[in-house]
């Protein structure tokens, strides 16, 4: 979570920068962010992938 926090961490600047992040982390470290997500200067995009993530595994699970 240090890395991700850190005001001097450039690779998180940009919009698509922060969604490749997001979409590499794996579905614990995801979960982790989401837990602490009041800490995250990028609550909606977390959300999102958290959701987008998720909710495609809800939908496997079921059929």
């Amino acid at each position: 979570m240090r890395k991700l926090l850190d005001p001097h961490h450039d690779y998180l600047k940009t919009e698509e920068n922060v969604k490749k992040y997001l979409n590499s982390l794996s579905d614990s470290q995801l979960k982790l962010y989401f837990e602490a997500i009041e800490f995250t200067p990028f609550p909606l995009m977390l959300i999102q992938e958290y959701s987008k993530r998720f909710s495609k595994n809800r939908q496997k699970t079921r059929k």
